[in-house]
């Protein structure tokens, strides 16, 4: 037993086909944890749940890691991060990639890609097991070492198509299958940068034909018709129809995937989507067609390379993917054999649930099993409508449900999780040469009409006087947010100091934003400026430098303080950036 609260069900590091006791009954069910380890903790104490079945993106990313991502990946995983700061987040954002690396490498005591490192190293602990499979952003590299036996953390279980655990829990024994990665049917036969079965590199993975016709191998030497069998994937069933294929060949009862930044869970079955089972057939007969014209086209160069128990799990894979449900329009000559996987399947068209999670940061789905009964909860943030009561009313515009909260997918997640700023009639007005620019130009939340034809343009509104005056306000106040690394820099006596004089005295790859006012009066700069940096350790090296000589100016130098920055949000182009008419 730990010193956590939660009673742990695991001591230790079972073995795979170990029958597992949970002392409970209830399943916490997330996605996208995003190395943010420590929240898994967090989220088992909220909901009083005894052990954790993960997917998506879980995080395995260490210091070395970063040299293996490319440059795009890393500018994912800055966007979507609950680790880092939101005001770090967006100076990393707008930087440039050599400088995100920069900052990582130079300031180790941020966990900025993930706090694996401190749970490898037992500084830290997972409370309540965890049960999990790999998602897009990660490194093969590690997980290759948990494979070999190199690495491992206490209450961490990873599923994989080699490795099943199988818990008694509430009076069932709960099955548990994963396959981790994106599912691209042009890379299901390349293996990266992995080894043997699972593929990955430039800091993600995928899955494999091999994986797959491994998971088929290890579910069929495990199988007991009394067990409840779950599926967890990265990828979801009802997007992709070779996982569908392959959750009716495992026969599993349940499949739990990540969702794509959803703010509400999603629980369904294929006949409350369905208006009947030959629909639900042809979109299995797509994927089946595209994975064949695949295979097809590269079959003699796959067989001459794998060896024989390779081709005898791409036999398999090859099993899953011509396992077709029934058509309503089979005759009913077939064999006894054929009828019964008819029965079965369309058995699973409407007793398969699929649970399709939100990210961990925004909500969770509970599995509260309980004498046999498997019962479901649900919580997520949700999505925020009030902005509807902000919206002015217009002839043209005058339904609360005209604006949606957002148009397209869901927005990036921050530490925060809050919405987007909602639309307000201050969005109306822009300086006049954002007006020239027409509304093509304009941000998400000014088009949430979605292109309807009737809705006001942008030239339609005339500002009045107290609402300008609020704009001015508004934008005053939302530039009072400071960086925590910036500093004053004074003693600029004369007119020949630049501001790429300022970033090249001071490493223009820490240099995030300098600052020059303006005298209104003089329109000339003041003899001081303000310079912002992306992290700390560049913050300290800054302030070294005070009593410097710069250009004949002795700098004074020390950091940015609350009375300064009346200065500092004139910024160093005065009224010109105003919008004062």
């Amino acid at each position: 037993m730990n010193d956590s609260p939660i009673p742990t069900s695991i001591i230790g590091s079972p073995k795979p086909n170990d029958v597992i006791t949970v002392d409970g009954k209830r399943i916490l069910c997330i996605a996208d944890i995003k190395g943010n380890l420590s929240q898994l903790n967090q989220l088992a104490r909220d909901a009083n749940a005894q052990c954790i079945i993960h997917t998506g993106d879980f995080g395995f990313y260490e210091r070395s890691s970063l040299e293996r991502i490319t440059d795009r990946t890393l500018k994912h995983l800055i966007q979507y991060s609950t680790l880092i700061p939101p005001y770090i987040r967006s100076r990393l954002n707008n930087s440039h990639t050599e400088q995100v690396r920069r900052t990582i490498e130079t300031a180790p005591q941020q966990p900025y890609l993930s706090e694996f490192p401190d749970f490898l190293s037992g500084e830290k602990h997972l409370h309540v097991p965890v049960y999990t499979v790999w998602g897009v952003c990660e490194d093969v590299i590690i997980l290759e070492k948990f494979r070999s036996g190199e690495y491992s953390i206490p209450n961490l279980h990873i599923l994989d198509e080699a490795t099943s655990y199988l818990l008694d829990i509430g009076g069932i024994k709960l099955r548990l299958f994963g396959l981790g990665g994106a599912v691209i049917h042009h890379k299901l036969f390349d293996n990266g940068e992995g080894t043997d079965t699972i593929a990955g590199g430039s800091g993600m993975m995928w899955t494999t034909a091999l994986q797959i016709g491994e998971l088929v191998e290890t579910a069929q030497k495990v199988y007991d018709p009394s067990e409840t069998r779950i599926l967890v994937t990265h990828a979801s069933p009802g997007r992709e129809g070779l996982l569908a294929q392959l959750s009716l060949y495992l026969k599993a009862d349940f499949t739990i995937s990540a969702g794509l930044h959803f703010r509400y869970g999603i629980v369904y079955n294929e006949f409350s989507c369905q208006s009947n089972q030959d629909h639900y057939r042809d979109r299995l007969v797509e994927s089946q067609q595209k994975f064949l014209h695949l295979w097809n086209a590269i079959k003699d160069q796959v067989e001459s390379y794998v060896d024989d128990n390779q081709a005898l799990l791409l036999q398999n894979t090859l099993e899953v993917v011509n396992r077709l449900p029934p058509s309503l329009h089979d005759s009913d000559d077939d064999a006894s054999e054929h009828n019964n996987i008819s029965n079965r399947d369309e058995i699973a068209f409407k007793n398969l649930w699929n649970f399709n999670l939100p990210d961990a940061a925004v909500g969770w789905i509970i599995l509260d099993v309980n004498n046999g009964r498997v019962e479901a909860e649900m919580k997520s943030q949700g999505l925020n409508f009030s902005q509807r009561r902000t919206t002015p009313s217009t002839p043209n515009n005058n339904s609360s449900h005209t604006n949606a909260p957002f148009t397209g997918s869901s927005p990036a997640l921050s530490t925060s999780t809050t919405p987007p700023k909602p639309s307000t009639i201050f969005d109306k007005y822009k300086p006049s040469e954002l007006q020239q620019q027409g509304p093509q130009n304009l941000s998400r939340n000014n088009s949430s009409s979605g292109g309807n034809d009737n809705s006001p343009d942008i030239n339609d509104y005339t500002a009045s006087k107290e609402d300008q005056n609020s704009f001015r306000q508004s934008r005053r106040q939302s530039s009072m947010q400071r960086n925590p690394y910036a500093i004053f820099v004074g003693g600029l006596k004369n007119d020949q100091v630049t501001e790429n004089d300022i970033r090249e005295f001071f490493d223009p790859k820490a240099v995030t934003d300098v600052r020059i006012p303006i005298d209104p009066e003089t329109k000339l700069h003041k003899s001081h400026c303000y310079v912002d940096f992306a992290d700390p350790i560049s913050l300290e090296a800054a302030l070294a430098k005070n009593g410097q000589i710069l250009k004949d100016n002795k700098l004074n130098i020390n950091r940015s303080t609350s009375q300064q920055l009346s200065d500092n949000r004139r910024g160093h182009s005065g009224r010109g950036r105003s919008l004062r008419p």
